[in-house]
Order: structure tokens, then C-alpha cells, then sequence
């Protein structure tokens, strides 16, 4: 994408302006609000992109205004930053696109304007957390999405080919698995963890049930995982399956390349609700996934034990990370370079708005997902790719989620 271009309708809304006319803006203003945003126009002779314009009324003056977390490298704020039009309150940017973007904005007025990877962890956590008190979503979109309470509504774009969204919508002619709630203590720590079952209501004659084990389990649930399972074994594209949802105490401690963790779930958790539901445990049908810091860790939960968890199906990997008093980023990617091959194989996606540095300024989640996968495929490694066009989002997860389901236990749409 490049943000030099201009959309035709907001260039002829300023000779308006600058030629006097006092109603150009309340006009425009009318015709958007009947239309809602995005405004998307076409490219002559271009059937893959458009031009999407993203429009802000300021309410008060602002330095500045930022759209978060961008549609041109996200968290960076120097090209996402809207224009405002001389003389008026009106504040504008247009992108060049292709017409299978899926991502969530809100506007950011009066950004400080650092990028996110200038800050130390600390500093990103209280930013984010003052920052997002004054995001707003688009008035004019009718499209709003809240994947968390805690987090502000955000507006959804989401372009004609955008793949595999169907896949996240509840269909009433389809039935429901059952979910229940459980909780596990570690028998060496004395740990408590919550985690949540589901059972998909397919073929009860399935001998070999998959198994799919999902990080951030409360995430997933408010995600709508459920519809996305149920869709995909009543068409046939999944076996029936039982799906661990996990809840960590701690994120950033449990899944980033925690040993205790990955133990504790292959060699106590996982043979526990297999033994209580009589489900083989078998690695070749065996799922482990998550998203960001959930596919580092069900990468390396698959490199200490294949003999459990055959497939991985990451989204989003922050595959950047490595300890603290490690010379080089991109930790988990050396030690499959170095390590002897695991019978494993992997999905991974990865959006392609992914593309600012990632903390402590570590390679990009776009380019340490690209790193890993030619080392996998230079492994010998069984290894689908994709690159989805959004950024690091929870609308795109779910269709990422069916896509890499129907790679790895059955078949692509």
C-alpha cells in the first residue's frame, strides 16, 4: 500500500472549499453519513486494489489526528496520520488497497507520535492503556466490533475478497457442540488452571477424534471459536473434535517458551482429558494453536514434545521474542535451525500489515514469520504459509483459525 494518492471525491470537496463554497463540507458530510465508511473508490484498469479514505470531524482543534493501529505499518503514526483540510475541521487520508483487507481502526486525536517499538515494555503497557481512553471509532462506519470489555469498540473494515469470514458466522441450521468449564491443579506445583472443553456434536461413530488445543481460551471463546468448529465439522472440512481452551495466569511469563508450561499440559493436562473422554492420543491428529505470543508458545510446546503435539497452528507468532539476556532476537527460530527434526507439521499466517519493529526492537512479526518458515522448509519441515492482508487483529483470526484447521485435519475450502 502507498498513502501518496488521493481520492478523487476528496479532491474535488477541496477546489469546493477553496473556491468559497461554505456548504461544501456540511454536503459531503450529509452524503457520507447516508453512505457510511469507508469511502472506497476504483482504480481504472485495476481490478485488485482500491482507493479507501478514512474521514474525522474534529470536534475541538487537535494537533493531530492518527489512525490506530494504521493501515500502513501498524503502530507507527508517520504514515497513518490524516490530513486536515485547510480551513475546515475536516481531517482526511487515503490508501491504496487491495480488496481482501479485513482489519479494526479507531481514530487517535492529539497522538504523542511514537512508534511502539521506541518504548520499553513499560512504557508501551501504560501508553496503550492512557492512549486508548481517547480512541474513538468511526462515526460514520457502521461496522463496530469489541472482541474484549476492556478494550474501546473498534471499526471494521473488511473488503469484498477479504477470505474466510463466512466461517465465524453462527448458522441456525447448524448444532451446537457443548462447552463446560474445568479445573486442572498441577500435581507438581499445586497450580490451579481454569480451561473450558468443547465437543463438537459430529459423528459419534469417529473412532479417532482430533484433539485441538487452543492459548488464550477466553480470547477464542469471545471470538465466537465455537461457530467457527461447528461450521467446519457440519460441512465436513474437520473431523469431529475436542477442543482444550486454555486460561493463563500470566501471559507473558506462561507463553513465551515457558518449559513448566509446556510440561505441565503435555505430560499432566492433556493425558488427563484424554484418559476422561477415551480419546487416543495420537500427535498425528493432535492440533496445538494460539495467536501472538499463543503460537510462540504452541511452536515451542511441538519442538519439546512431538511425541504429543504433531501439528502447530499459529497466528500472528510473535517469533521476534527471545529472553531477556539473549544476544540475538528471534530465540525459538534458532533452536529449530539447530535442533534435530520433529515429525511436526505447521500452519502459519501471519498479516501483512505486520510490518513495524517489534519490541525491544526485534525484527517485525511479518519478517520473523517469514524467517521461521524458510527455516522449517529448509528443515525438511511440512509447512503451510500464509500472509493475510490486516494487521495484528482479532477479526482476521477466526477465518485464519478455519484455514489452517482445513490444512492440517482436512481439506481447504
Amino acid at each position: 500500500m502507498s498513502p501518496l494518492v488521493i481520492s478523487p471525491r476528496i479532491l474535488e470537496l477541496r477546489r469546493r472549499v477553496e473556491a468559497g463554497d461554505t456548504a461544501a463540507i456540511e454536503t459531503f458530510w450529509h452524503q457520507l453519513t447516508r453512505e457510511g465508511t469507508p469511502l472506497l473508490e476504483p482504480l481504472e484498469g485495476d481490478r485488485e486494489h482500491v482507493l479507501l479514505t478514512l474521514v474525522w470531524r474534529a470536534e475541538a482543534p487537535v494537533r493531530n489526528v492518527v489512525v490506530v493501529p494504521g493501515l500502513e505499518c501498524i503502530w507507527n503514526p508517520g504514515p497513518n496520520q490524516l490530513e486536515q483540510m485547510p480551513g475546515t475541521d475536516l481531517w482526511h487520508r487515503t490508501w491504496r488497497v487491495r480488496r481482501d483487507l479485513r482489519t479494526t481502526y479507531c481514530f487517535s486525536p492529539d497522538e504523542p507520535l511514537r512508534a511502539l517499538h521506541e518504548l520499553t515494555p513499560d512504557e508501551e503497557a501504560r501508553y496503550l492503556q492512557e492512549r486508548m481512553k481517547v480512541w474513538r471509532p468511526d462515526a460514520l462506519n457502521p461496522r463496530h466490533f469489541s472482541p474484549n470489555p476492556s478494550l474501546p469498540p473498534m471499526s471494521v473494515i473488511e473488503l469484498p475478497d477479504a477470505p474466510g469470514g463466512h466461517w465465524a458466522a453462527r448458522r441456525p441450521d447448524v448444532p451446537e457442540g457443548r462447552l463446560e468449564q474445568g479445573l486442572f491443579r498441577d500435581a507438581r506445583s499445586g497450580r490451579e488452571r481454569t480451561f473450558w472443553l468443547y465437543r463438537a456434536l459430529g459423528d459419534s461413530t469417529t473412532a479417532e477424534p482430533a484433539l485441538l488445543v487452543l492459548c488464550d481460551g477466553e480470547g477464542h471463546l469471545e471470538l465466537g471459536v465455537m461457530d467457527v468448529l461447528d461450521n467446519l465439522v457440519a460441512d465436513g472440512r474437520i473431523p469431529p473434535l475436542v477442543c482444550l481452551l486454555l486460561h493463563h495466569p500470566d501471559r507473558e511469563v506462561e507463553l513465551t517458551c515457558n518449559d513448566a508450561f509446556a510440561e505441565e499440559l503435555a505430560t499432566q493436562l492433556l493425558p488427563r482429558v484424554c484418559g476422561e473422554l477415551c480419546i487416543p492420543a495420537l500427535p498425528s491428529r493432535t492440533v496445538i494453536g494460539g495467536w501472538s505470543y499463543g503460537g510462540l508458545a504452541a511452536a515451542f510446546a511441538a519442538l519439546r514434545h512431538p511425541e504429543v503435539f504433531g501439528n502447530v497452528l499459529s497466528q500472528s507468532g510473535s517469533f521476534w521474542w527471545a529472553p531477556e539476556a539473549a544476544e540475538e532476537h528471534e530465540w525459538l527460530t534458532s533452536r529449530f535451525a539447530s535442533a534435530p527434526r520433529r515429525d511436526v507439521r505447521f500452519y502459519l499466517n501471519v498479516g501483512l500489515l505486520e510490518r513495524g519493529p517489534s519490541p525491544r526492537n526485534s525484527p517485525s512479526q511479518l519478517v520473523a514469520n517469514r524467517h521461521l518458515r524458510d527455516v522449517l522448509r529448509a528443515r525438511d519441515y511440512d509447512v503451510t504459509y500464509r500472509e493475510l492482508n490486516g494487521g495484528h487483529d482479532y477479526i482476521g483470526w477466526p477465518g485464519g483459525l478455519a484455514d489452517g484447521l482445513m490444512s492440517l485435519l482436512g481439506r481447504e475450502a
